[in-house]
């Protein structure tokens, strides 16, 4: 009898089965995600393929997706990722292919709960903010995850900046959201066209950053604040010590980490506080075991 849990992105699909009567996790694997614009088709070949592929039987489903969704029906209600799954009944068509225990969470909320349990500190409190495409945050508040009024705590991403960037239009429409200015993708755009380059990811923006290249030590400094200063908001709001950076960004380094900690600290430092900013333990699986914490302990 085992559990699976699966961090179902735009560009992969990332999972690992537990089994219950031992608890040991299986190795966390991933496969790219295959685009058909009809999600029953897409859900089959994305998600119960990977179901199928177990000769356990399957007793629960725990699922991380980027997206807003309604926790009470199971229904999606935007992904923007993939607008073809709008409005799609994602629990309903599993539930009545499997019959079995089924969990949905906000992909950054999973991602908390993952890198939470996790953790080596005895804390009760923790953000966890994913940063790639775009810009997400779980929250972690008394120990358990923080939803919000509406199930919406945790955007992060659309926080209202200052910037006078006209180009800083967000996915979302409108001007100046945090991640339109900070996400890995905004500053990769950035570098490519202020270097008239065409690099393909961040590493190598940072990688030039290393090398003191000029238009890299700008754009990254600007990261690298942009995120100090959303960090100090949310511990002047939270009181919140430990943050945990996934996503893309988390790939570029520990220095990078304490830059943006020291930054924090410095700012901090007349209130007599301290915060610990740090890379996601679990990588590019954080959402996977978070799905699987979250299912467990609902049904286990």
């Amino acid at each position: 009898m085992s559990y699976i849990g699966l961090d179902v992105g735009g560009t992969n699909v990332r999972y690992s089965f537990i089994n219950k009567l031992n608890s040991n996790a299986l190795s966390c694997q991933k496969k790219a995600f295959t685009k058909i614009g009809n999600p029953h088709a897409e859900i089959e070949e994305n998600i119960c393929s990977i179901i199928d592929m177990t000769s356990d039987e399957i007793e629960g489903i725990g699922i991380s997706l980027a997206a807003i969704m309604d926790r009470n029906t199971g229904k999606v209600k935007m992904w923007p990722n993939n607008a073809c799954w709008s409005h799609y009944e994602l629990v309903k068509h599993l539930s009545n292919r499997y019959n079995v225990p089924i969990v949905i969470e906000d992909d950054a909320n999973c991602g908390a709960i993952g890198e939470y349990c996790f953790l080596s500190d005895k804390v009760d409190n923790m953000a966890y903010i994913t940063i790639g495409t775009g810009i997400g945050c779980g929250l972690v508040i008394n120990g358990s995850l923080y939803i919000g009024e509406n199930g919406y705590a945790g955007e992060i991403g659309h926080v209202w900046t200052d910037s006078k960037d006209d180009k800083s239009v967000c996915s979302c429409g409108s001007k100046g959201c945090f991640q339109s200015i900070a996400s890995g993708s905004a500053v990769l755009r950035e570098y490519n066209t202020t270097a008239n380059v065409r690099l393909e990811s961040l590493e190598q923006v940072y990688e030039q950053y290393m090398r003191n290249e000029l238009n890299a030590v700008k754009c990254l400094s600007n990261m690298l604040n942009n995120i100090a200063m959303v960090i100090y908001n949310l511990t002047m709001c939270l009181d919140i010590s430990i943050f945990i950076i996934g996503g893309g960004v988390s790939n570029i380094g520990a220095r990078f980490m304490t830059n943006i900690e020291s930054s924090v600290n410095a700012r901090l430092m007349p209130f007599e506080r301290k915060v610990s900013v740090r890379q996601a333990q679990l990588g590019e699986f954080s959402g996977v075991y978070g799905a699987l914490q979250l299912l467990n302990k609902q049904f286990g």
